[in-house]
């Protein structure tokens, strides 16, 4: 696990050097996710609290679990880099922009009306219309969600309960497609802090021919319990 973590600090130090080059885009589009057939990467609660960098799980359909470092906050946006160089950038916990991808999602729109920045205001009659962007020339796909709030759900990491709120996205187009789709609809799964309102996980399709991408963040979670010391062992999730 350790080298795990070296090696995406090394990532992130060999990206950040790219980017002062002034080659950061040419070499990020270049990229293409390669998540081994391994075990499931999982760090105990003391490493996830002592560690100088902001780590999220992700696990992509059927993949191994992978970790993943925030390399920038900037202009609301959380930049999170893989060990392999793939990066998912979110804006308030949604995925707006992916990288290394086969199907990268190029650019969404309206995200500042989304109403997951404000989950403590959402109504079952809340709607929310984007447009999407997607690599290979698909372009201005309109997205339409509404949303329902399920309190009091418990959720078990770090072999800890945590109390949180579920918000359920049920995401549909509002037009055709140039390809065929064998599913208009699809759901969207995010969980909070019941206590602070803080995201901890989210379970998101961008489309349907995405499988679901789940993220757990890691150390907003070692940040909501309380401190343990290095001689813990507790696992992860």
């Amino acid at each position: 696990m350790i080298a795990l973590i070296k090696t995406v600090f090394s990532g992130l130090v060999l990206l950040t050097l790219t980017a002062c080059a002034g080659t950061y885009h040419s070499y990020i589009d270049t990229l293409k996710l390669a998540f081994a057939d391994t075990p499931d990467a999982e760090l105990s609660l003391a490493e996830v609290q002592q560690s100088r960098y902001d780590l999220l799980y992700v696990k992509h359909g059927e993949r191994a679990q992978a970790v993943m470092v925030l390399m920038h906050l900037e202009a609301g946006q959380h930049k999170w880099l893989s060990a392999d160089n793939a990066m998912l950038i979110m804006e308030q916990g949604r995925l707006v922009r992916t990288l290394g991808f086969e199907h990268d999602l190029l650019h969404l729109t309206n995200t500042l009306n989304d109403p997951l920045r404000r989950i403590k205001t959402i109504q079952p009659d809340n709607s929310w219309l984007r447009l999407a962007d997607w690599r290979n020339g698909e372009y201005g796909y309109g997205l339409r969600s509404r949303f329902e709030v399920v309190p009091a759900q418990q959720l078990t990491v770090f072999q800890q309960q945590l109390n949180t709120t579920l918000v359920v996205e049920h995401v549909s187009y509002t037009d055709k497609a140039n390809y065929l789709r064998f599913d208009g609809s699809w759901q969207n799964y995010f969980w909070f802090d019941s206590k602070t309102g803080t995201l901890i996980k989210s379970e998101q399709r961008l489309a349907p021919f995405w499988q679901p991408i789940t993220m757990t963040y890691a150390s907003r979670i070692g940040r909501l319990l309380p401190p343990v010391s290095t001689t813990n062992t507790g696992g992860g999730q």
